[in-house]
Protein backbone atom coordinates (compact mmCIF):
# COMPACT_ATOMS: atom_id res chain seq x y z
CA UNK A 1 0.00 0.00 0.00
CA UNK A 2 1.33 3.56 -0.89
CA UNK A 3 0.74 6.95 -0.59
CA UNK A 4 -0.79 6.89 -3.78
CA UNK A 5 -2.98 4.05 -3.57
CA UNK A 6 -6.78 4.75 -4.12
CA UNK A 7 -8.96 4.36 -1.10
CA UNK A 8 -10.93 1.97 -3.29
CA UNK A 9 -7.87 -0.74 -3.41
CA UNK A 10 -7.51 0.11 0.34
CA UNK A 11 -11.09 -0.86 1.15
CA UNK A 12 -11.40 -3.62 -1.21
CA UNK A 13 -8.60 -5.29 0.55
CA UNK A 14 -10.22 -4.12 3.89
CA UNK A 15 -13.18 -5.99 2.58
CA UNK A 16 -11.23 -9.30 1.71
CA UNK A 17 -9.06 -8.74 5.73
CA UNK A 18 -12.93 -8.98 7.12
CA UNK A 19 -13.77 -12.18 5.75
CA UNK A 20 -11.33 -13.79 8.49
CA UNK A 21 -8.70 -15.78 6.52
CA UNK A 22 -5.71 -13.37 7.78
CA UNK A 23 -5.22 -12.19 4.49
CA UNK A 24 -4.02 -10.48 2.80
CA UNK A 25 -1.35 -8.77 5.12
CA UNK A 26 -0.49 -4.81 4.77
CA UNK A 27 2.64 -3.35 3.95
CA UNK A 28 3.96 -0.21 3.44
CA UNK A 29 5.43 0.41 -0.28
CA UNK A 30 7.50 3.50 0.46
CA UNK A 31 8.76 2.38 3.94
CA UNK A 32 9.85 -0.62 2.20
CA UNK A 33 11.69 1.28 -0.38
CA UNK A 34 13.14 4.00 2.23
CA UNK A 35 14.32 1.08 4.35
CA UNK A 36 16.52 -0.14 0.87
CA UNK A 37 17.77 3.14 0.54
CA UNK A 38 18.86 3.81 4.05
CA UNK A 39 21.22 0.54 3.87
CA UNK A 40 22.89 2.09 0.42
CA UNK A 41 20.97 0.60 -2.48
CA UNK A 42 20.41 2.67 -5.24
CA UNK A 43 16.74 3.87 -5.66
CA UNK A 44 16.06 1.72 -8.91
CA UNK A 45 16.93 -1.08 -7.52
CA UNK A 46 14.78 -0.71 -3.92
CA UNK A 47 11.97 0.30 -5.89
CA UNK A 48 11.73 -3.28 -7.73
CA UNK A 49 11.74 -4.75 -4.44
CA UNK A 50 10.10 -5.90 -1.86
CA UNK A 51 8.88 -8.26 1.27
CA UNK A 52 8.99 -11.92 1.26
CA UNK A 53 8.82 -14.46 3.60
CA UNK A 54 6.71 -12.73 6.77
CA UNK A 55 7.78 -9.55 6.45
CA UNK A 56 11.69 -9.10 5.43
CA UNK A 57 12.65 -6.32 2.73
CA UNK A 58 15.08 -7.27 -0.01
CA UNK A 59 16.02 -6.25 -3.47
CA UNK A 60 14.68 -8.90 -5.56
CA UNK A 61 16.72 -10.73 -8.01
CA UNK A 62 19.69 -8.94 -7.10
CA UNK A 63 20.42 -9.41 -3.27
CA UNK A 64 20.87 -12.14 -0.83
CA UNK A 65 19.52 -11.40 1.95
CA UNK A 66 19.67 -14.55 4.71
CA UNK A 67 17.55 -14.95 8.02
CA UNK A 68 20.04 -16.42 10.52
CA UNK A 69 18.29 -16.81 13.50
CA UNK A 70 16.39 -15.54 16.37
CA UNK A 71 17.17 -12.89 19.14
CA UNK A 72 15.64 -13.88 22.63
CA UNK A 73 15.60 -10.13 23.86
CA UNK A 74 13.79 -10.91 27.19
CA UNK A 75 16.06 -13.56 27.89
CA UNK A 76 19.36 -11.67 27.96
CA UNK A 77 17.20 -9.21 30.40
CA UNK A 78 16.44 -12.53 32.29
CA UNK A 79 20.36 -13.47 32.53
CA UNK A 80 21.14 -9.71 33.51
CA UNK A 81 18.98 -10.26 36.63
CA UNK A 82 21.16 -13.37 37.32
CA UNK A 83 24.24 -11.63 36.70
CA UNK A 84 25.32 -13.94 34.04
CA UNK A 85 24.15 -17.18 34.98
CA UNK A 86 20.66 -19.16 33.14
CA UNK A 87 18.66 -19.52 36.52
CA UNK A 88 16.86 -22.56 34.56
CA UNK A 89 20.48 -24.31 34.20
CA UNK A 90 22.74 -22.60 37.37
CA UNK A 91 25.07 -22.39 34.49
CA UNK A 92 26.87 -19.07 33.48
CA UNK A 93 26.22 -18.40 30.25
CA UNK A 94 26.79 -14.87 29.79
CA UNK A 95 28.90 -12.45 31.52
CA UNK A 96 29.30 -11.30 34.97
CA UNK A 97 27.23 -7.68 35.18
CA UNK A 98 26.92 -7.56 38.73
CA UNK A 99 24.34 -8.44 41.39
CA UNK A 100 21.24 -6.55 40.55
CA UNK A 101 20.59 -5.94 44.72
CA UNK A 102 23.43 -3.69 44.24
CA UNK A 103 22.16 -1.41 41.33
CA UNK A 104 21.76 1.77 42.26
CA UNK A 105 19.49 2.92 39.69
CA UNK A 106 17.57 1.81 36.25
CA UNK A 107 20.23 3.11 34.45
CA UNK A 108 22.60 0.15 35.86
CA UNK A 109 20.41 -2.47 35.11
CA UNK A 110 19.94 -1.11 31.72
CA UNK A 111 24.00 -1.03 31.31
CA UNK A 112 24.17 -4.92 32.27
CA UNK A 113 21.54 -5.65 29.41
CA UNK A 114 23.49 -4.18 27.20
CA UNK A 115 26.65 -5.70 27.97
CA UNK A 116 24.97 -8.92 27.88
CA UNK A 117 23.77 -8.12 24.72
CA UNK A 118 26.86 -7.07 23.21
CA UNK A 119 28.12 -10.63 24.53
CA UNK A 120 25.89 -12.76 22.85
CA UNK A 121 25.63 -11.22 19.46
CA UNK A 122 29.26 -11.37 19.38
CA UNK A 123 28.81 -14.79 19.80
CA UNK A 124 26.12 -14.96 17.35
CA UNK A 125 28.11 -13.08 14.77
CA UNK A 126 31.26 -15.27 15.34
CA UNK A 127 29.26 -18.29 14.47
CA UNK A 128 27.85 -17.21 11.21
CA UNK A 129 30.94 -16.08 9.92
CA UNK A 130 31.56 -20.25 10.01
CA UNK A 131 28.75 -20.88 8.38
CA UNK A 132 28.63 -18.46 5.58
CA UNK A 133 32.31 -20.07 4.50
CA UNK A 134 30.88 -23.71 4.89
CA UNK A 135 28.26 -22.49 2.68
CA UNK A 136 30.34 -20.79 0.48
CA UNK A 137 32.74 -23.72 -0.16
CA UNK A 138 30.50 -26.25 0.18
CA UNK A 139 26.64 -25.53 -0.49
CA UNK A 140 26.86 -23.45 -4.07
CA UNK A 141 24.10 -22.47 -5.42
CA UNK A 142 24.36 -22.18 -9.31
CA UNK A 143 20.01 -21.98 -9.95
CA UNK A 144 20.60 -18.99 -7.54
CA UNK A 145 23.42 -17.77 -9.20
CA UNK A 146 22.17 -17.76 -12.89
CA UNK A 147 18.76 -15.78 -11.37
CA UNK A 148 20.80 -13.03 -8.89
CA UNK A 149 21.64 -10.14 -11.06
CA UNK A 150 25.59 -10.04 -10.18
CA UNK A 151 26.94 -13.43 -9.55
CA UNK A 152 27.70 -13.81 -13.55
CA UNK A 153 29.53 -10.49 -13.49
CA UNK A 154 31.43 -11.56 -10.77
CA UNK A 155 32.08 -14.99 -11.29
CA UNK A 156 30.89 -15.72 -7.64
CA UNK A 157 28.26 -17.94 -6.44
CA UNK A 158 25.14 -16.68 -4.76
CA UNK A 159 26.85 -18.43 -1.29
CA UNK A 160 29.87 -16.22 -1.97
CA UNK A 161 29.20 -12.89 -2.26
CA UNK A 162 28.19 -12.88 -6.13
CA UNK A 163 24.99 -11.12 -5.33
CA UNK A 164 24.73 -7.25 -5.72
CA UNK A 165 23.73 -6.91 -2.25
CA UNK A 166 24.57 -9.66 0.36
CA UNK A 167 22.58 -8.66 4.19
CA UNK A 168 22.34 -10.93 7.29
CA UNK A 169 19.43 -10.49 9.46
CA UNK A 170 19.14 -11.19 12.75
CA UNK A 171 15.69 -10.90 14.10
CA UNK A 172 14.96 -9.36 17.22
CA UNK A 173 12.08 -11.32 19.58
CA UNK A 174 10.33 -10.14 22.62
CA UNK A 175 9.75 -6.42 22.17
CA UNK A 176 6.74 -6.34 24.21
CA UNK A 177 8.19 -8.52 26.77
CA UNK A 178 11.44 -6.85 28.04
CA UNK A 179 9.48 -2.84 27.27
CA UNK A 180 7.19 -4.72 29.91
CA UNK A 181 9.89 -6.30 32.33
CA UNK A 182 12.02 -2.97 32.62
CA UNK A 183 8.60 -0.77 32.74
CA UNK A 184 7.71 -2.85 35.96
CA UNK A 185 11.31 -2.67 37.50
CA UNK A 186 11.88 0.91 36.44
CA UNK A 187 8.35 1.79 38.28
CA UNK A 188 8.30 -0.36 41.50
CA UNK A 189 11.71 -0.66 42.47
CA UNK A 190 13.31 2.23 41.28
CA UNK A 191 10.81 5.15 41.16
CA UNK A 192 7.72 4.00 43.60
CA UNK A 193 9.85 1.64 45.60
CA UNK A 194 7.35 -0.51 46.78
CA UNK A 195 8.95 -3.59 45.78
CA UNK A 196 12.52 -4.11 46.59
CA UNK A 197 15.15 -5.79 44.05
CA UNK A 198 15.71 -8.88 46.32
CA UNK A 199 11.96 -9.28 46.79
CA UNK A 200 11.37 -8.88 42.82
CA UNK A 201 14.07 -11.30 42.32
CA UNK A 202 12.98 -14.09 44.50
CA UNK A 203 9.37 -13.54 43.31
CA UNK A 204 10.59 -14.27 39.84
CA UNK A 205 13.16 -17.34 41.03
CA UNK A 206 9.48 -18.83 42.73
CA UNK A 207 7.19 -17.96 39.30
CA UNK A 208 5.26 -15.95 41.71
CA UNK A 209 4.22 -18.86 43.85
CA UNK A 210 2.63 -17.19 46.94
CA UNK A 211 3.15 -14.00 45.62
CA UNK A 212 0.21 -13.23 43.54
CA UNK A 213 -0.40 -10.23 44.64
CA UNK A 214 2.55 -9.02 43.62
CA UNK A 215 2.53 -10.35 40.35
CA UNK A 216 -0.41 -8.75 39.65
CA UNK A 217 0.86 -4.97 40.97
CA UNK A 218 3.60 -5.43 38.28
CA UNK A 219 0.99 -6.76 35.65
CA UNK A 220 -1.61 -4.22 36.39
CA UNK A 221 -0.09 -1.10 38.07
CA UNK A 222 2.85 -0.57 35.53
CA UNK A 223 3.24 1.54 32.24
CA UNK A 224 2.66 -0.83 29.39
CA UNK A 225 4.15 -1.17 25.95
CA UNK A 226 0.75 -0.76 23.50
CA UNK A 227 -0.97 1.85 25.30
CA UNK A 228 0.16 4.86 23.65
CA UNK A 229 1.91 5.72 27.19
CA UNK A 230 5.19 7.58 26.71
CA UNK A 231 6.71 5.66 30.07
CA UNK A 232 6.72 2.75 28.27
CA UNK A 233 6.89 3.53 24.74
CA UNK A 234 10.39 4.82 25.65
CA UNK A 235 11.91 2.24 27.09
CA UNK A 236 10.69 0.43 23.93
CA UNK A 237 12.86 2.58 21.88
CA UNK A 238 15.67 2.40 24.13
CA UNK A 239 15.36 -1.02 23.76
CA UNK A 240 15.46 -1.22 20.19
CA UNK A 241 18.16 1.69 19.84
CA UNK A 242 19.90 -0.77 22.07
CA UNK A 243 19.08 -3.59 19.44
CA UNK A 244 20.14 -1.45 16.37
CA UNK A 245 23.05 -0.06 17.69
CA UNK A 246 24.43 -3.51 18.65
CA UNK A 247 23.94 -5.36 15.46
CA UNK A 248 23.29 -2.68 12.48
CA UNK A 249 26.19 -2.39 10.05
CA UNK A 250 28.73 -5.31 11.64
CA UNK A 251 30.43 -6.55 8.35
CA UNK A 252 29.31 -9.97 7.18
CA UNK A 253 31.97 -12.86 5.27
CA UNK A 254 30.47 -11.71 1.88
CA UNK A 255 30.91 -8.12 1.69
CA UNK A 256 28.10 -7.06 3.21
CA UNK A 257 26.47 -5.67 6.49
CA UNK A 258 23.98 -6.87 9.58
CA UNK A 259 21.06 -5.43 9.80
CA UNK A 260 18.10 -6.49 12.24
CA UNK A 261 14.46 -7.71 11.37
CA UNK A 262 11.35 -7.55 14.45
CA UNK A 263 9.71 -10.74 13.74
CA UNK A 264 9.30 -13.86 15.35
CA UNK A 265 7.55 -16.34 12.97
CA UNK A 266 6.41 -18.60 16.12
CA UNK A 267 9.86 -19.01 18.12
CA UNK A 268 8.53 -16.57 20.78
CA UNK A 269 6.48 -19.82 21.87
CA UNK A 270 9.51 -21.61 22.23
CA UNK A 271 11.78 -18.48 23.74
CA UNK A 272 8.93 -18.50 26.63
CA UNK A 273 8.81 -22.12 26.79
CA UNK A 274 13.18 -21.55 27.97
CA UNK A 275 12.29 -18.31 30.32
CA UNK A 276 11.06 -18.20 33.93
CA UNK A 277 8.81 -15.83 35.40
CA UNK A 278 9.42 -12.14 34.22
CA UNK A 279 9.12 -8.53 35.58
CA UNK A 280 6.11 -7.93 33.93
CA UNK A 281 3.51 -10.67 35.53
CA UNK A 282 4.55 -13.38 33.16
CA UNK A 283 4.75 -16.99 34.60
CA UNK A 284 7.47 -19.15 33.95
CA UNK A 285 7.12 -20.92 30.21
CA UNK A 286 4.77 -18.72 28.84
CA UNK A 287 5.17 -16.90 25.47
CA UNK A 288 6.55 -13.90 25.51
CA UNK A 289 5.39 -11.40 23.07
CA UNK A 290 5.23 -11.98 19.52
CA UNK A 291 6.29 -9.38 16.42
CA UNK A 292 6.08 -5.90 17.49
CA UNK A 293 2.92 -6.42 19.25
CA UNK A 294 2.38 -5.51 22.72
CA UNK A 295 2.17 -8.56 25.48
CA UNK A 296 -0.92 -10.34 25.01
CA UNK A 297 -4.01 -8.50 26.86
CA UNK A 298 -1.66 -5.81 28.12
CA UNK A 299 -3.19 -3.41 25.33
CA UNK A 300 -6.00 -1.92 26.75
CA UNK A 301 -6.81 1.15 25.51
CA UNK A 302 -7.57 0.06 22.03
CA UNK A 303 -6.21 -0.49 18.63
CA UNK A 304 -5.47 3.24 17.64
CA UNK A 305 -3.39 3.17 21.09
CA UNK A 306 -1.40 0.05 19.85
CA UNK A 307 -0.16 1.72 16.87
CA UNK A 308 0.65 5.13 18.55
CA UNK A 309 2.65 3.39 20.59
CA UNK A 310 4.60 1.21 17.87
CA UNK A 311 4.38 3.74 15.39
CA UNK A 312 7.33 5.10 17.70
CA UNK A 313 9.62 2.43 16.92
CA UNK A 314 11.50 3.76 13.97
CA UNK A 315 11.13 1.25 11.25
CA UNK A 316 13.15 2.61 8.62
CA UNK A 317 16.12 1.30 10.24
CA UNK A 318 14.73 -2.20 9.97
CA UNK A 319 14.37 -4.79 7.46
CA UNK A 320 10.76 -5.27 8.35
CA UNK A 321 8.61 -5.40 11.88
CA UNK A 322 5.22 -7.71 12.31
CA UNK A 323 1.97 -6.07 14.23
CA UNK A 324 -0.69 -8.50 14.78
CA UNK A 325 -3.98 -7.40 15.57
CA UNK A 326 -7.30 -9.28 16.58
CA UNK A 327 -10.65 -8.26 16.03
CA UNK A 328 -14.11 -9.74 16.25
CA UNK A 329 -16.41 -9.57 13.16
CA UNK A 330 -18.49 -7.40 14.54
CA UNK A 331 -15.82 -4.22 15.11
CA UNK A 332 -15.72 -4.58 11.02
CA UNK A 333 -19.09 -4.74 10.14
CA UNK A 334 -20.89 -2.89 7.40
CA UNK A 335 -19.51 0.33 5.30
CA UNK A 336 -18.83 2.29 9.08
CA UNK A 337 -16.03 -1.00 10.04
CA UNK A 338 -14.45 -0.86 6.51
CA UNK A 339 -14.14 2.63 6.64
CA UNK A 340 -12.79 2.53 9.95
CA UNK A 341 -10.07 -0.08 9.15
CA UNK A 342 -8.66 1.70 6.14
CA UNK A 343 -8.11 4.79 8.43
CA UNK A 344 -6.83 2.63 11.00
CA UNK A 345 -3.94 1.41 8.54
CA UNK A 346 -3.32 5.17 6.54
CA UNK A 347 -2.87 6.60 10.24
CA UNK A 348 -0.23 3.78 11.03
CA UNK A 349 1.71 3.64 7.93
CA UNK A 350 1.37 7.75 8.36
CA UNK A 351 4.00 6.47 11.21
CA UNK A 352 6.13 4.80 8.71
CA UNK A 353 5.19 1.79 9.87
CA UNK A 354 6.17 -1.52 7.61
CA UNK A 355 3.46 -4.23 8.26
CA UNK A 356 0.22 -5.16 10.12
CA UNK A 357 -1.22 -8.20 9.57
CA UNK A 358 -5.46 -8.53 11.22
CA UNK A 359 -7.00 -12.02 12.41
CA UNK A 360 -11.06 -11.45 12.07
Amino acid sequence: LSRRSPESFLKAACRVIRKGHGYPAVFNADAVVEEQVRVGKAIEDARLGGTSGCVETGCFGKEAYILTGYLNTPKILEIALNNGVDPRTGKRIGVETGDPRDFASFDDLFEAFRRQLHYFVDIKVRGNAVMERLFARFAPAPFLSVLIDDCIAKGRDYNDAGPRYNTTYIQCVGIGTITDSLSAIRTHVYERQDIAMPQLLAALSADFAGSEALRLTLANRTPRYGNDDEAADGIMRRVFDALFEEIDGRPNTKGGLYHIDMLPTTCHIYFGHVMGASADGRRAGKPVSEGISPVQGADRKGPTAVMRSAGKMDHLRTGGTLLNQKFTPGVLAGDQGIDALAALIRGYFACDAHHVQFNV
